[in-house]
């Protein structure tokens, strides 16, 4: 507990992509850090961490004295930070990346994360959304939607996540305890709830699983703040496992050791599903992962520092704070809880943080959700055709007219607000006769109207937020196939009748359009048919930005970010290089034509000025004339460029130049900068532990992220003029 935590980072990106940069690692700059040494001792080696899958999330001890003395370690600091930036790798605490791990996620799974900021475990859920596209080269069919309560921090997740480059990812702003049920239009155009296939429940906690992380705690930490959140965390899992599937999968999760938020909350869960939901045994999962069972007895202390073992000996003046079900459940009830599959991870067990994690799985309906069995129900009619469907037809005519009607609530779909009121859900007696008041007055042994009353209490929370005004964000505005942007950019590039051009978007209503958006399906159908009550704040990923050149067929060029998206369906304007082509795109701003390979300068010359992009498919047999050895690179490489009467010209960010450029075994330029943007510290000043990201999002990290957020990424388009670029040299 007094050394400090080691740094941690998980390579990103599909599994072909992330294998090219652990085979740079692993090759080229773990050797180097072997042969180290400083003051007659060995630097110690990174190791990956033995329980996280393929190799992908490493382990370091680094300190600040080390960088600054030795030029390889520095020169190892420098890329990771470079390679952080440009979104290739992540620094994250390494007990964090066990909860989107044990969500089994597959590519058609609709995924939830409802506390989302900063941001780390979405972009391993949008990985794992990921994970096949190398194989199939398409847009998954499932969606990650990415939540948080606070704006400032969506906007910081948005800066995160965005460095995927995913077209299934929606960011929302709402409080996750009221987090409302969208709707989409399935492919029969049948209004239909959408239940997610897994939920991440990463719930705001105490923190003192992360003492080493931030030594703050030691001094504001109370015995208090356990107990202040406890209901908060409960309603947060409740309204998850409302918003789950039956079938899937939900994992509740905390950085703290306390069992008032964690056992106590799932214990309090679990009896309010009334057997539709169980804990799942994560034993086999993640083998190497040192962990403990959960607990199934504890105490409660309160703020004085005493110790409380049962319900009864809660003081009359803390009635209001302490509550029966922070208390370990009866042996007879707890018994079939089964409390010990939740897993606890202590920091000396592998020298990390401490860590909370169960895995829930939902059986059946939860005993208040009739009314979205019932409309499911009548979907599953309808699609096998019969009355019913006109019914639901009519039913889910255009959201955004039923939501301008909605005046005394919203239709949650789950029998949660009716009639601008609360409905009442099923067993709730008391409520309906009008005694809600005698709920306060409760004995605490009254376990049944004590669940009732939390019942109630999420009803009033959910139904009072979603009165408020919603937020406004600039408009997602989505292109009709007949438009003419775009006929223009699908002759151009040769993209076929069958791809969704009607997925394209834009975030203004102007004619005049400057960035192109792609978003998949179902992330399409969410905003549309959810303006009214979602606040949307960003989706898609940018695939085209406009180029002010009259001379060319088409208006706009591939984005850099989205051109992995695009580059499948692309057929037109596009030239297939080597690497040493890729070598001298990379190092010269304007090459001549002539100094690329022939197959390109036949390719070229078919070709009028005006916005391509290069392809490099991997070979086995290809390697670099120059002296460079370089890595052999496992995945394409696809190039957003620009060809001129005599010259060519890449159109992508410093750090992509950085990234390729290592890849291929050589340092960038020395009058190339490539200094991050933030400016703060120099390469080789800044040490392990300024470098490591803060998972709550609590240290000067914000503001840095936040700034970068604010700027767009430099590309060279932006640098030269429209004379330069089809002038030639």
């Amino acid at each position: 507990m007094r050394r400090n935590l080691p740094a941690t980072f998980r390579i990103t990106g599909t599994r072909s992509t992330a294998e090219t940069i652990r085979s740079c690692l692993e090759n080229k700059y773990f050797p180097e850090l072997a042969e180290i040494e400083i003051e007659g001792e060995k630097v110690p080696s990174p190791h990956p961490l033995p329980w996280y899958p393929h190799r992908l999330a490493w382990h370091i001890s680094l300190s600040r004295m080390v960088i600054r003395h030795s030029p390889a370690v520095s020169k190892f600091h420098s890329f990771l930070v470079k390679e952080n930036q440009q979104g290739n790798i992540c620094r994250q605490e390494a007990v964090s990346m066990i909860p989107p791990l044990l969500m089994d996620i597959k590519s058609h799974h609709k995924v939830l994360d409802m506390c989302a900021a900063p941001g780390s475990k979405t972009t391993q859920l949008i990985e794992l959304l990921h994970a096949e596209e190398s194989q199939t080269n398409l847009i998954p069919a499932g969606v990650v939607v990415a939540n948080d309560a606070d704006n400032k921090r969506c906007y910081m997740l948005v800066h995160q996540a965005k460095r995927l480059n995913s077209p299934c990812l929606m960011v929302t702003n709402h409080d996750a305890a009221a987090f409302p049920t969208m709707y989409y239009n399935n492919e029969k155009g049948i209004r239909q709830p959408l239940l997610f296939d897994r939920v991440l429940c990463d719930v705001p906690c105490s923190g003192d699983g992360t003492l080493r992380k931030n030594p703050v705690i030691w001094r504001e930490w109370t015995p208090s703040l356990a107990p202040s959140l406890h209901k908060l965390q409960l309603r947060i899992l409740q309204r998850g496992l409302e918003l789950l599937a039956p079938g899937g999968r939900i994992v509740y999760s905390t950085c703290s050791m306390n069992p008032v938020e964690d056992e106590a909350v799932i214990a309090t869960a679990l009896q309010l599903c009334k057997g539709a939901v169980e804990l799942v045994d994560c034993e086999k999962e993640l083998v190497g992962l040192k962990r403990l069972p959960g607990l199934t007895s504890w105490k409660v202390m309160v703020k004085t520092g005493e110790w409380l073992e049962k319900p009864s000996d809660i003081p009359r003046h803390m009635s209001a704070t302490l509550t029966a079900n922070m208390f370990p459940p009866d042996p007879s009830i707890g018994e079939g809880l089964h409390l010990e599959r939740c897993v606890r991870v202590l920091p000396h067990h592998q020298d990390t943080g401490g860590f909370f994690i169960s895995v829930l799985h939902k059986k059946d309906w939860l005993p208040w959700q009739n009314k979205m069995r019932r409309r499911l129900e009548k979907v599953v009619a309808a699609e096998g055709g019969g009355r019913e469907e006109e019914e639901v037809v009519e039913q889910g005519k255009t959201d955004s007219e039923n939501g301008a009607k909605q005046t005394g609530g919203v239709e949650d779909g789950d029998g949660l607000v009716e009639g601008g009121r609360p409905a009442l859900m099923e067993g709730d007696e008391e409520l309906e006769e009008g005694k809600v008041g005698e709920g306060k007055k409760r004995k605490r042994d009254a376990d049944d109207q004590h669940l009732t009353w939390e019942i109630y209490v999420v009803c009033l929370c959910r139904w009072g937020y979603q009165k408020r005004r919603a937020y406004k964000e600039d408009p997602y505005v989505f292109v009709e196939k007949d438009s003419k942007l775009w006929q223009s950019v699908k002759e151009y590039y040769g993209l076929p009748d069958d791809f969704a051009g009607d997925q394209l978007l834009t975030r203004t209503v102007a004619e005049r359009k400057k960035n192109v958006f792609l978003a998949s399906w179902l992330i399409k159908e969410l905003t549309v048919h959810n303006e009214q009550t979602v606040r949307v704040i960003n989706i898609g990923v940018k695939v085209l930005a406009r180029c002010e050149n009259l001379k060319t067929a088409c208006g706009f060029r591939l984005c850099q970010e989205g051109i992995q998206t695009m580059a499948p369906f692309i057929t037109r304007h596009s030239i297939q290089i080597t690497l040493d082509d890729i070598l001298c795109l990379l190092r010269e701003p304007n090459p001549l034509t002539s100094a690329l390979s022939q197959q390109v300068q036949t390719a070229i010359g078919t070709m009028e000025a005006g916005p391509v992009i290069f392809r490099y498919i991997p070979d086995s047999t290809e390697k670099l004339k120059s002296d460079q050895e370089g890595t052999m690179i496992s995945c394409p490489i696809y190039l957003s460029g620009w060809i001129a009467a005599r010259s060519v010209r890449l159109l992508v960010g410093r750090e992509d130049h950085f990234h390729y450029l290592a890849m291929l075994g050589c340092d960038p330029p020395e009058n190339q900068s490539l200094a991050p943007v933030s400016g703060k510290a120099q390469d080789g000043d800044q040490g392990v532990e300024d470098w490591e990201h803060d998972e709550e999002g609590v240290t000067g990290d914000t503001d840095i992220l936040q700034e970068q957020g604010k700027e767009e990424p430099v590309e060279m388009l932006n640098e030269c003029s429209t004379e330069q670029l089809n002038g030639g040299i």
